[in-house]
Parts: structure tokens; sequence; C-alpha cells
């Protein structure tokens, strides 16, 4: 900028000195006005980041900040935003009705309300953050469900079934504890999307633990469920990413109407009806026990358009431990192991085996050490199989605490196992130890025998009955019958051709003496069949193995496995007290019976 001087006795150093001190007062103006609008900035960036705290004081809520406002005691939640809440609210409700992220961050807070969910989002995703440190609860004081379908006082269609409920995406986090008491049905429940990053978990609930209709993805966190049905439950994918789960289920510990994978970490279930299930189960890594009264891992159930689901079972990593009522590890497709360590502990009943497949069963890589009854014991004879098995059939049962032991033609023991809690007379073991071509030894107690290994499935020892034909001869398999029954016989997958045992024909009514016939198998509550099959008849003046000649009493069917305690459960399921009305499963077994979980949309 220049000034003009029109004094005669200013000298040119006095313009210049004037000029110079116009410049630098010029240079501070540009600098206040920066400084000026980098302030504004700052404000504005703090405005849009600012957070409003809600705090509870002797019941009574204050507000300090934009975007929430109460009435009694229900806040209402209207802008996206970050929202922190102290205190303590009885009898109260968080209503979210807002677009975009709503950001909740609780630090020592807890809410309890008894008419409806106590935490409602209507609109919005919504991020809860348990602050480190903290102890948080949120109590849905309800009784329990007992409809098929979700209803309310008000309006069927307004029932918000979860303690936490969200028609948008649900995220949890922080490093605090979160305790969650879904009493009128799930615990936490999206409509869409739920996750997990990280934080420590009590949830009890009358239905689901934690639900996500879409997708449900644990990223990381500590958890400990109990519930009524499912702990972890999706319409859609469940994924494991990481954490440490302790599960107590009335139902399945962890299941996906599409898609379950495990990649990591440390998952317990003490105690479920099925342990995980899944159309597709992948099993990638992770250190994994279910306690099942059924089957521990299934691959089963329906597509939600109705069309032919493909079902499977991969396993390619980790450390899973089965110990099963039912099948340890039953796929209504294929079977396929390329690693990890698999160990299955029983079932000791005859009518499901540690490892049931109606596809192929195939094993490239991992071991497996598996024990259970003989009666449907099946084995890895998967034509893609590129590793070794071995069968044992054992004379007679064996009781836990015997040690089961593989040693090489050297005397080198390759493994030794005593952790059986289940009795049983077959073995399955494979690995990537066993070398076709090499002799081994298998023992268990004081019973052993030698083989020398061949590509695939090898079998030692003799398969007591199991699922043989029943007696056949004399005119029609009558009275006169002098021939023994015909033990089952193996095909390339080491499974018995022809399935179950057909009863006795022949005779007046098709019996011994023309009198009874053998009983197909019974159902159980499940809709499954107790056993499997049901023995050929026993009685009169036995003949054969199992009985021919005179034998006028029906086979009975055998009993089904033992059931994991499920004490921990009693209490929500007493004060639920569904009784017939309780919801199924709408498991799809092929050509097995099933059993039909409620339509409640979920």
């Amino acid at each position: 900028m220049k000034k003009n001087i029109n004094k005669k006795n200013k000298t040119i150093a006095l313009s210049l000195a004037g000029m110079g001190l116009m410049l630098s007062l010029g240079a501070c103006s540009n600098v206040g006005a920066n400084a000026a609008t980098l302030s504004a900035n700052v404000s504005n960036q703090d405005t849009k980041g600012s957070t409003t705290n809600i705090s509870v004081d002797n019941n009574t809520v204050s507000i300090n900040g934009d975007g929430a406002s109460s009435e009694g005691n229900v806040i209402t939640v209207s802008k996206a935003g970050n929202y922190n809440f102290t205190g303590t609210l009885d009898e109260g409700q968080i209503i979210v009705d807002a677009d975009g992220d709503v950001n909740f961050t609780f630090n020592n807070f807890s809410i309890s309300y008894s008419k409806d969910a106590p935490i409602v989002a209507k609109k919005g995703n919504l991020n809860i953050v348990s602050a480190d440190g903290t102890d948080n609860k949120v109590s849905d004081k309800r009784a329990a469900n007992t409809e098929d379908e979700n209803s309310s006082s008000d309006s069927s269609k307004d029932a918000y079934d979860a303690a936490v409920y969200g028609e948008a995406d649900i995220n949890l986090s922080g490093g605090g504890k979160l305790t969650v008491e879904g009493g009128y049905e799930d615990g936490i429940h999206s409509k869409s999307n739920l996750s997990v990053d990280s934080g420590n978990y009590s949830v009890t609930a009358s239905h689901h633990g934690l639900n996500g209709k879409t997708t449900l993805v644990v990223k990381n966190g500590t958890f400990d469920v109990t519930t009524v049905e499912d702990a972890f439950h999706s319409k859609g994918d469940v994924t494991v990413e990481n954490g440490e789960i302790n599960i107590n289920a009335g139902d399945d510990a962890v299941h996906a109407d599409n898609t379950l994978t495990v990649k990591d970490g440390k998952i317990n279930v003490a105690a479920s009806n099925e342990g995980l299930e899944g159309i597709t189960v992948n099993i990638e890594g992770g250190d994994i026990t279910v306690n099942s009264s059924d089957d521990g891992v299934n691959a089963a159930g329906d597509t939600e358009d109705g069309s032919q689901a493909s079902y499977a079972i991969n396993i390619s990593g980790g450390n899973l431990k089965v110990v099963p009522g039912g099948d340890g590890i039953d796929s209504n497709g294929d079977l396929n192991i390329s690693g990890g360590n698999i160990f299955i502990d029983g079932p000791s009943d005859g009518g499901n085996a540690p490892v049931d497949y109606d596809g192929t069963a195939t094993i490239t890589g991992g071991s497996i050490l598996a024990t259970g009854n003989s009666g449907m014991f099946e084995g890895l004879g998967g034509n893609g199989s590129t590793q070794s098995s071995i069968i044992y059939y054992l004379d007679s049962n064996v009781t836990p605490g015997s040690t089961i032991k593989l040693t090489d033609e050297l005397g080198n023991e390759i493994f030794s196992s005593a952790d059986q809690t289940q009795s049983y007379n077959a073995v399955l073991y494979s690995s990537d130890k066993l070398e076709s071509g090499k002799k081994y030894e298998i023992s268990v107690g004081d019973s052993k025998e030698s083989v020398t290994l061949e590509s695939g499935s090898n079998t030692v020892g003799n398969r007591q009955g199991g699922m043989g034909q029943p007696p056949q001869g004399g005119p029609q398999g009558g009275n006169n019958g002098d021939r023994q029954g015909q033990p089952p016989q193996m095909n390339g997958n080491d499974r018995e051709q022809g399935g179950m045992g057909q009863p006795p024909q022949g005779g007046p009514q098709d019996g011994g003496n023309g009198d009874r016939q053998g009983q197909p198998p019974q159902m159980n509550g499940n809709g499954r069949e107790q056993g499997g099959m049901g023995q050929p008849p026993q009685g009169g003046n036995f003949g054969g193995p199992q009985g021919v000649g005179n034998g006028d009493r029906q086979g009975q069917p055998p009993q089904g496995g033992q059931k994991p305690n499920q004490a921990h459960i009693d209490d929500i399921q007493n004060s639920k007290n569904k009784g017939d009305s309780k919801k199924k499963k709408n498991k799809q077994k092929n050509n097995k019976n099933t059993e039909n979980k409620s339509g409640k949309e979920q």
C-alpha cells in the first residue's frame, strides 16, 4: 500500500518509514483476520462434535446440550450426535428417533422398564460405548412373552422384543461392562446388522441373547450369555472373529440361518440343545468346546426362499471339542476337513454317531479323534480324502478312563488319550502323521489290533451288531429260521449299505411265531428317532446272534444319549413357562424327521 505525503520537510527516509509502518499494520490486520477465521472453524468443529450430557439423579432427568428432550422418565433423542449417560433411571425409556448415527456413551449408567423395551431405536444407527472401567445395565422387566408372535398391550405392530431394540444397525464397543436382561424376549435385537467390537457383556434372555436379523458379527469382547433359546442368532450370517464367549443355551449356542463362520477366539458352550448350526458352518480357527443334548455342530435348516439348500461343514483350523448327546458333527450335506484338531467324545447310544453326513466326508489335513457307539458309526472315506484314517471296532463297550493309544512299527507313540467321558465301542482317528504302507498298532486298554495302512479309510476289529440286517430264514423268515442275520456291508465311504435293518418278514404277522412285528424306531420330543433304529425282536427261544426262533417280543428302540446339565438356565425357562407353545426350531434334516420353530419374524 502506498501512502501520499505532501509535506516538503518530510525526507524520503521518513516516507519509506511510513510505508514500512503501514505494511506492518496491514500484515497484522491480515493475521488477525486469519486467526478469527481459524477460531470460527474450530468452534464449528467443536459444535459438530459436541456431546450432550444426560444425567439422572434420584430418578430425575437433567439434559445439558442439544438433540434430546425428556418428558417424565422418557428420554427422546431426535438428532444424530454424541450423548453421554450417567446415573440410574428406574421405570424409564430412551427412544431414538433420528436420522444418521446416534452415539451413546454409558458412564456407570443403568436403566430399567417394565412396560416396554428400555431402549428403542426407531430410526438411526445406534452405537453404544461402555466407557472404560464402568459398570452399566439395561433391564427389560416385562414378563416373558409366551406368544408365537410379538405382542403388547397396545399393538403387536409396535412391540419391541428386546431390552435394546433397533430398526437399523446396532454396534457395541468400549472397555467397560454392560449387563443386559431380556425379560420379554431378546437381550439385544437389531432388525438389520448387529456388531460387537469390544467390551464385557453379561446377557440373559427368555429368547435369544444377541440377535442380528441381517448379520451378527463379533469382532472381539468377553461374553457370558444365558438364554432359553439361541445365545447368538441371525436369519442371515453369523461371524465370530475373536473374543471369549461362554454360553448356556436352551436351544442353539450359535445359530445362523445362512452361514456361520468362526475365525478365532475362545468359545465354551457349557450347555445347549445344539452347539453351532447353519446351512454352512465354517470353522477356521479358535478354541471351541461344545456340550450339547443333540448335535454338536450341525449343517441344517431351511433357506429363506424355500429353495434347496447346499449343506456343508468345513473345518480348516482351530481346536474343536464336542461332547454330544446326539451326533457330534452332523452335516445334511458334505463334511470337509482340511485342518484343525477335532475331538469328539460320544455319543454313547447307538442311534447317533460322532460323525454323521448325508453327502461325502473328506479329510485332507488336520486331525480327528472320535469315539462313540458303533451302531451308526461312519468314517471319512470320501474319494477326495488324501489322508489315511483308522476305524477300530471293539468287542465290548469301554468305560471312560481307558487309554486309547496308537504306535508305529518301531513303538513310537503317535497319540494317546484318556479324556473320554462317555462309554464307546468304536474309535476313529486320522492325522497327517499317518503314512500309507506303514504298520501301526492301535490299543484301547488291554485290547489292541495291528493294521498296515492303505490310502483312505482302514477298518480293524469286529463291529458289534450295529445296524445289521435282522435274522432271516425259514418260510419267509418265520419260526423255522435257521440262518443268522448278516452283519452290515460297507461301501466306499465306510457307511452301511441299506441304512436301517428291516423288521422280520413272513408268517401271518411277519414275526417269529407270526404274532408280532418288530417295531420301527420311536420318536422323541425333538422329532428325532431315539437310537436311530429299533433292535430286532427279542424273546422266546433265542437263536442266532439277535434272537431268532420263537421271538415274540417287540424290538425296543435304543434310548438316547445323556443330556448335559442345563441348570444354569432353569430359572429363565421356568419364568418363561412356555409349555407346549414354546417356539421350536425349523430344522430340515433331509430324510430325518424335523421339528418346527415358530414363524416369528426374527
